[in-house]
């Protein structure tokens, strides 16, 4: 499924994967594309040809499989350079760490059809890495963007939210439309996230725009920060 912003000039598209309603974001800039939580998705890749990029650079919001599951599907079409938390870096490589060796057990209530797209697009076995990883905060600037990167533990110890221009932020799973930030998995803290999490996004403006790692996007004003 494919939903299209363009807010100030800038063009995001969402695809999302539908047996866990995922987020996967891509902007294209000048045959450059930024990725950030990739997924397995043939029109992903119709629409980065059409853009003829060159070159993507990926960003994770952190390591659980639903938000990583792309990363080799991407490196097999295009030169890729893969960014995270060094948490997040430490645990792509482990299944059990990154969660994919579990996958199944989300799919216990789900019909025939939905299990079959989940294992068509998720290894149990998954693994991937990142080339460059960092601790607290990373800025860099892409085509133009600035981009800061700013590791937000609570959801998973690797976690972090991406700003963009100080005035959107891509939150992963440290912020939801409509659900409380799930911190009881492995490496997740709530003591973490009221204490660093928490107070980064309260700190931000009221009318950034948050694109979640689930959900609806939406300003900051209209998410509960619980």
């Amino acid at each position: 499924m494919l939903s299209e912003f363009k807010v100030n000039e800038l063009e995001i598209h969402k695809y999302i994967l539908e047996p866990i309603n995922s987020n996967m974001y891509l902007i294209v800039k000048n045959k450059s594309a930024l990725i950030i939580d990739p997924h397995i998705c043939q029109d992903a890749v119709e629409f980065l040809e059409q853009k003829t990029v060159e070159e993507i650079w990926i960003i994770l919001t952190h390591e659980h499989f639903d938000h990583i599951s792309g990363v080799n599907f991407f490196r097999e079409h295009w030169s890729c350079t893969v960014l995270c938390g060094n948490h997040a870096k430490e645990y792509l490589t482990d299944p059990l760490k990154n969660l994919s060796a579990y996958f199944k057990s989300l799919l216990i209530d789900k019909d025939a059809e939905t299990v079959r797209i989940a294992e068509e697009v998720f290894d149990e076995n998954y693994s991937c890495y990142a080339d460059i990883g960092f601790d607290g905060r990373y800025g860099f600037e892409w085509q133009g963007l600035d981009i800061q990167l700013i590791e937000t533990p609570g959801h998973s110890k690797g976690s972090i939210c991406i700003l963009v221009e100080e005035q959107y932020v891509f939150t992963g799973d440290s912020l939801v439309a409509d659900n409380a930030v799930i911190t009881r998995l492995p490496g997740g803290s709530k003591k973490e996230y009221r204490l660093i999490t928490k107070p980064f996004l309260e700190g931000l403006s009221k009318d950034t725009i948050v694109f979640p790692g689930h959900g609806k996007e939406n300003i900051l004003n209209r998410f509960e920060i619980t």
